[in-house]
């Protein structure tokens, strides 16, 4: 009986764990509050007024693991960064007379999901998110960026997916314990005054337009990085002498690529392992120290990538048995529920990202900024999008010239009842608009994911209305539907083909 009752808890949290891994992660802050640590808000004389979300990019924040299958998928913030952020900022520094306004401009808001490296047990997970953020003031009618701040807070626990609205509070609560610690209500600099234009622009992501010496080309200066700001500043340790050891990697994935071990050189003459190191650089490939091992890296696009081993919590194939499946317990034959059985199986090699402004590392992650710069910039990848003219009941039915827009460029469809176009969208930068002449509010807006085919539905209004529908559709509906207008178009063609 014992037994079966844990085949029973077993069944029950696969089938849990099954369902929670449905759809994308929606996060919401509104159990978090600030945490100020030894900074009370009695020495915070300023309240966030507005909240701008200037990231290139409004839409998930990243990728994360989810269900008995670790499924990847997106995460957003409900509603929105800016109300979200403005909600949580509103219960913990409200309005108050006398205080300074503050403006904050979100460069950057992201969160990710890794395996942790230093505790190989297979539940072990590290979940981190990262902030970039200017602080914006108004004095005598103009707007002034007195502080930047960046946050990067890591969490360690078996299931961080269901903590990131913890994570994501913590880093805003660093970032304005740092801004309330500076002198920022002596700065008034006409340097850092900027537009009402320039506040509401999108952050040029474009890590090459930053003022780090290591981006602006010319010798990489060869030794030992201690901290991301060395690699940043092309500024190594190079005081000791250091040597590199080498030796082809095993596989055949690392076909051409060395596994290399710097070592500083003592006053003996003898071999010494450095201590707490980020990279280092051999003068001519800078490499970033991960998992107990050095790796390449490598820029493309505004993103910096190297690739390493698949961390361990991904290491482990599952081999289920269905639900139903008879089975010998105990001498008697019960009905069983999924069990997942965990083989070790190879590490395999992964792709990861890290940013250059506050070090978080996270796999690669196609819908990022970064990787779809890389994709956009080195590989000319373009995002597969499908739409299509759905009947719609008490319509007309008539056929409709829908025109697929960026900033830029407009592509002109024209779409009749039942009726489908497949495009390649090649601007993975900036969000898609899809737009119906003639009609009001005909615009459906989104960014394509790179990873899998947009379904879009267009249903016309009912006669006498006004109401047109253009929406995204799941798969498992899109392609049911596709399948129906395509059965229709067989038939018809053999319709013609026989009357003639």
């Amino acid at each position: 009986m014992f037994r079966i009752r844990i085949l029973q808890t077993l069944c029950f949290l696969f089938i849990c764990t099954s369902l929670y891994a449905q759809g994308s992660l929606q996060i919401n802050l509104k159990k978090q509050k600030l945490d100020l640590g030894e900074t009370t808000l009695r020495g915070i004389p300023f309240y966030i007024s507005r909240v701008v979300d200037a990231r290139p990019l409004k839409t998930h924040i990243g990728t994360v693991h989810r269900g008995f299958d670790d499924n990847k998928t997106s995460a957003f913030l409900e509603g929105g960064m800016e109300s979200q952020l403005q909600d949580f900022f509103n219960r913990s520094l409200p309005v108050t007379q006398g205080y300074t306004a503050v403006i904050l401009k979100v460069n950057q808001l992201s969160i990710a999901e890794m395996g942790n490296t230093k505790d190989m047990s297979l539940a072990s997970q590290i979940g981190t998110a990262a902030i970039v953020m200017d602080f914006i003031v108004k004095h005598e009618d103009s707007l002034y960026v007195v502080f930047q701040g960046s946050a990067l807070v890591k969490r360690y626990g078996i299931d961080v997916t269901t903590a990131h609205d913890n994570t994501i509070a913590k880093a805003l609560s660093e970032c304005i314990v740092k801004f309330a610690k500076s002198s920022w209500k002596e700065i008034a600099d006409p340097v850092h005054a900027i537009t009402e234009e320039q506040l509401l622009a999108p952050v040029a992501m474009d890590k090459n337009l930053l003022d780090l010496p290591v981006l602006q080309g010319g010798t990489i200066w060869q030794g030992i990085y201690y901290s991301l700001d060395d690699f940043r500043n092309n500024s190594p340790d190079n005081k000791q002498a250091f040597g590199v050891d080498r030796k082809p990697r095993k596989g055949d994935e690392w076909v051409g690529v060395d596994q290399v071990t710097p070592y500083l050189v003592t006053a003996e003459d003898k071999h010494k392992t450095p201590k707490k190191a980020w990279g280092f650089s051999d003068g001519s490939q800078a490499y970033i120290y991960y998992d107990k091992d050095y790796f390449p890296i490598r820029q493309e696009g505004s993103g910096f990538f190297f690739d390493a081993y698949a961390s361990e919590r991904r290491r482990y194939t599952y081999y289920g048995v269905p639900v139903g499946t008879p089975m010998p317990v105990g001498g008697a034959v019960v009905v069983s529920a999924v069990v997942g059985i965990g083989i070790p199986a190879p590490r395999k090699k992964q792709t990861y990202q890290f940013d250059i402004m506050t070090g978080q590392i996270s796999e690669w992650d196609a819908n990022s900024y970064e990787a779809r710069s890389a994709i956009q910039s080195t590989s000319g990848g373009v995002a597969k999008v499908m739409i299509y003219y759905k009947k719609g009941k008490g319509s007309d039915d008539k056929p409709v010239t829908v025109q697929l827009r960026n900033a830029s460029d407009a592509v002109p469809l024209t779409l009749s009842a039942d009726s489908y176009e497949e495009i390649s969208w090649e601007d993975l930068l900036s969000e898609l608009n899809v737009c119906v002449e003639g009609q009001q509010n005909p615009c459906y807006s989104f960014l394509p994911d790179v990873t899998k085919i947009n379904y879009l539905e267009y249903m016309p209004s009912a006669i006498g209305t006004s109401e047109s529908l253009i929406r995204s559709v799941k798969e498992q509906e899109a392609v049911f539907y596709l399948k129906k207008i395509k059965a229709a178009q067989e038939k018809a063609q053999k319709r013609q083909a026989a009357d003639k």
